[in-house]
């Protein structure tokens, strides 16, 4: 799991909700926490939902994964790039391919993002693959160079070791 995903599981741990407030959400990364100044921590928010780790549902956002399945230490805390590997993944292949979608299929982000989301909780992957195979489910064509760059985009990343 990301840095990304980890400050989120505990975001929503330590306020015991499975809804928060944006505001909560600020507020808990900044000024609970002091991870973040709050422009930061909504920086934080605004990367969780254009990554697809968050949904918003009537001024509140929530996880679209399950946070049970991430292990996060209790002295945990987000490393200061945090936001720039968020940022530079907000533009990658995950948005890339969304956005495919969106356009060829005229159906809405939302529910792409939320298949995606799905799909990656059910398989246990990355959101790379996920994406791919929401992508492949939805007619369209994944080629060699497609494949090749999201396996790189995994190994680029820090994953834990089991």
């Amino acid at each position: 799991m990301s840095d990304l995903q980890k400050s989120i599981v505990l975001l929503f741990r330590r306020k015991g909700k499975e809804l928060l407030t944006e505001q909560e959400f600020v507020s808990s990364a900044s000024f609970d926490l002091r991870w973040f100044s709050p422009k930061d921590a909504q920086r934080l928010l605004d990367l969780s939902l254009t990554g697809g780790f968050l949904q918003r549902k009537n001024g509140s956002v929530f996880p679209t994964f399950n946070l049970a399945t991430v292990d996060v230490p209790l002295d945990y805390r987000p490393s200061k790039d945090v936001l720039e590997r968020a940022s530079k993944r907000s533009t990658d292949l995950f948005s890339e391919v969304v956005e495919k979608i969106v356009r060829a299929k005229a159906v809405p982000k939302r529910e792409v993002v939320s298949r995606v989301n799905k799909k990656q909780e059910l398989l246990g992957i990355d959101v790379e693959p996920a994406v791919l195979l929401v992508a492949s489910d939805y007619g369209l064509a994944v080629d060699n160079s497609t494949i090749e760059r999201a396996e790189s985009e995994i190994l680029g990343r820090d994953h834990p070791t089991h």
